[in-house]
């Protein structure tokens, strides 16, 4: 089964993690607010109670968060437990040279040639 890592919960996150969870996908998540990571309980989902521990063991790391600076504050605990063929992706509004040096840090740490 495909495992998706879910890192913010939020107004636009949670509905996104439901609708996986409906459609047979294992969310692990992680949220700074309780209330969103029990209404992923309450789906069916796995809240862990760090970026890190829902990064644990998924193909999928999805980050949901505000914007670049919270990317950048979640990402070296998620890259760190995430598997090394997982696929990340930023859901965030960020400008470019923010993602540029997301981009670079995701690549640095699976050593892609992208």
């Amino acid at each position: 089964m495909t495992k998706i890592a879910f890192i913010g919960l939020g107004s636009m996150g949670g509905p996104m993690a439901r609708n996986l969870l409906k459609r047979s996908f294992e969310v692990q998540g992680f949220d700074i607010a309780a209330k969103s990571l029990a209404d992923l309980q309450g789906a069916g989902g796995t809240p862990a109670a760090s970026a890190a521990g829902a990064c644990a063991g998924a193909n999928f790391v999805l980050l949901m968060v505000v914007d670049a600076a919270q990317a950048q504050t979640v990402l070296d605990g998620a890259l760190a437990a995430a598997p090394s063929d997982a696929t990340v992706c930023l859901m965030a509004t960020c400008p470019p040279k923010s993602v540029e040096s997301i981009a670079a840090r995701v690549r640095r740490r699976y050593r892609s040639p992208l």
